[in-house]
């Protein structure tokens, strides 16, 4: 699919897992695909998800091979975290220091400054589209892992999909990233398998 058609979900209920599951398909090999291949789908992500940043995104140069591997290096490691938080197995301590370190690096390019009266962060010389893009996204990741909605984090039931989201329904029995999506298709499969007396 061309990328300028694509539109990203933005389901999870966190800018962090929304960023995750920019992998269509995560748990199906024969269908996986990965969405942001390309500095065109960063900067298509960053627009469609509304970063305080995304006019720094696409006003700078665009993002080469080197720090796109280190955009999808991180959203590999969130994913190694929260999949295993909703998953109930132990968080990897290294991912995890691998995480706050990339906030960090961040966070060194951020300086307070005076706007007229106002004093706001903003961002030092030098610094880069990765770090308009990874630092609200880990952000987000860090404010979640240390807040009591940790464990509200699940992964989607349908069989190949894998994407991840907050639970936060009155039950905490929600099964799918998206009615619309996993939720019908697992619905008519199961209507189609009892109509062919599969179960």
């Amino acid at each position: 699919m061309d990328a300028g058609n694509y539109t990203y979900q933005f389901v999870a209920g966190n800018l962090a897992l929304d960023f995750v599951n920019t992998v269509a398909f995560r748990a199906d090999p024969g269908k996986k695909k990965d969405h942001l291949q390309s500095a065109r789908e960063v900067r298509l992500w960053a627009s469609q998800a509304q970063l305080p940043d995304r006019a720094e995104i696409h006003s700078a140069p665009p993002v080469g091979t080197a720090a796109l591997r280190r955009i999808r290096a991180v959203r590999e490691q969130l994913f190694a975290v929260f999949h295993a938080i909703a998953n109930e197995d132990p968080i990897p301590e290294d991912t995890l220091a691998q995480i706050g370190s990339a906030l960090r690096d961040c966070c060194a390019r951020r300086c307070l400054s005076l706007q007229g009266a106002e004093v706001r962060w903003t961002w030092q010389p030098g610094a880069r589209c990765t770090d308009y893009l990874l630092y609200p996204v880990l952000k987000a990741a860090t404010d979640l892992l240390t807040s009591g909605t940790r464990g509200l984090v699940r992964q989607c039931e349908d069989a190949g999909c894998g994407w991840l989201f907050l639970d936060r329904s009155n039950a905490r029995k929600r099964r799918w990233c998206s009615m619309a999506d996993c939720g019908n298709r697992n619905k008519a499969r199961k209507y189609y398998r009892r109509e062919a007396g599969l179960l």
